[in-house]
């Protein structure tokens, strides 16, 4: 591993680091040499709720805390996912996934750039998107999660062009069809092999480390002149 790739000295802190994408990135950073804190609504080192403006900075403050410093690096995994048809989405649960998936990714790197930009050191934001962020599956219907996922993306981008005057790097990736527990395509197990088989041009689905080495990457400084960028870690789905 070319010593660009590591993560020494770096504090970390991950969002939704309880479970899936989350937990698999926080071990992914600790082994690259990372300090890293996780926070999250069940379980974690904080309790957190990332809907809460108030929980969020107290996350932030506890991390450093924790850390010896504020964080440098900070992944943004909290999310749910929903299925329904967009006809019979009620208010109240977009509501739901929109506080979650896009607010909290906001509210979570607002108080991590405030407290970079304080410290003057710099740093790197990795948001959690989704390929559904940039494609329509008419068989499993996520209008609510596309639209939150959608929105990510377009925060990643401008925190990325207001941002980069602190030296604070700002990345997106897109997982596709990911072996986590919000996985659904697999309910119907002959349904799920049609689709990667026939969706999917690598024909399987991916793991969560798969993911946390997209993020590790981002998060490093062999990705230091790259800032803005949505990257797909999905097979191939979105080609």
């Amino acid at each position: 591993m070319t010593a660009a790739l590591r993560l020494d000295g770096r504090r970390a802190l991950v969002t939704g680091g309880a479970s899936g994408i989350g937990a698999a990135t926080a071990a992914l950073l600790r082994d690259r040499g990372a300090a890293v804190v996780t926070a999250d609504l069940r379980g974690g080192d904080i309790i957190a709720d990332v809907r809460d403006a108030h929980s969020v900075a107290d996350a932030l403050l506890a991390a450093g805390g924790r850390l010896d410093g504020p964080p440098d690096l900070v992944v943004t995994a909290a999310g749910i996912y929903r299925i329904a048809p967009a006809v019979a989405i009620t208010a109240a649960e977009w509501d739901e996934v929109l506080e979650i998936n896009l607010r909290g990714t906001f509210l979570t790197a607002r108080e991590a750039a405030r407290a970079m930009a304080t410290a003057g050191t710099g740093g790197a934001i990795v948001t959690i998107a989704s390929t559904a962020a940039l494609q329509p599956d008419a068989a499993e219907p996520t209008a609510h999660y596309n639209a939150s996922k959608a929105g990510v993306i377009a925060l990643t981008t401008q925190l990325a062009v207001e941002l980069a005057p602190h030296r604070i790097r700002v990345n997106t990736v897109c997982p596709g069809v990911i072996d986590t527990p919000m996985l659904r395509l697999m309910d119907d197990p002959e349904a799920g092999e049609r689709f990667l088989r026939e969706g999917v041009p690598l024909q399987r689905l991916g793991a969560a480390a798969e993911v946390a080495e997209a993020i590790a990457f981002l998060a490093s400084d062999a990705a230091a002149y790259v800032t803005g960028v949505a990257l797909p870690v999905d097979g191939g789905l979105s080609l």
